[in-house]
């Protein structure tokens, strides 16, 4: 009696998953269909004003930067084109051997950007700098929202030799580090 009550449900649910699926998946279509986020996730609140949103790191030197901090550094305006959504954008951005500056990267050093998924990239710091790499921290001159691979990425200019190289750039960036 326990297994028959067991098994219908396990029935009831899976049937009850499988329509709320069913019911769900035509409305995030249509809404991709729209255009809403062209990232393909809904909208995620923003950072707050003091969350640290990059952890910089050399061996014990550490430093860490909130949107306010990121936005007082001298930034500068690029357009590119945008290889994930096929089109060009203009971002505001901070040339990544500024950053290094704050902890001592430079040469030879092996720098691994993470990404708040744990997505990494790594490679030498002197590589990151002729790749002219940059942090963006706008698009369009508006903040990047998390939902669109923000608060802050790593971005290429299209004379860039890593314009093309798609694993470099780095959205949702949390951490610069060197071991």
């Amino acid at each position: 009696m326990m297994s028959k009550l067991r098994s219908s449900t396990v029935t009831l649910a899976f049937t009850f998953t499988l329509a709320l699926a069913l019911t769900l998946i035509p409305h995030q279509i249509a809404a991709a269909k729209e255009g809403k986020n062209p990232y393909g996730t809904g909208t995620i609140d923003p950072a707050a004003p003091n969350e640290v949103i990059l952890t910089i790191t050399k061996g014990s030197r550490k430093v860490e930067f909130a949107y306010p901090r990121l936005q007082k550094i001298k930034l500068s305006t690029i357009t590119i084109y945008e290889p994930f959504l096929k089109k060009r954008q203009s971002f505001s951005v901070i040339p990544l051997k500024t950053l290094f500056a704050f902890v001592g990267i430079s040469g030879k050093d092996r720098v691994t950007t993470t990404a708040l998924n744990d997505y990494t990239f790594a490679e030498s710091a002197e590589n990151f700098i002729s790749a002219g790499a940059y942090l963006a921290i706008k698009v369009n001159n508006q903040p990047i929202g998390y939902d669109q691979g923000g608060p802050i990425r790593l971005i290429f200019s299209d004379k860039s030799k890593w314009s093309k190289n798609l694993d470099a750039w780095n959205w949702s960036l949390v951490s610069i580090s060197v071991k």
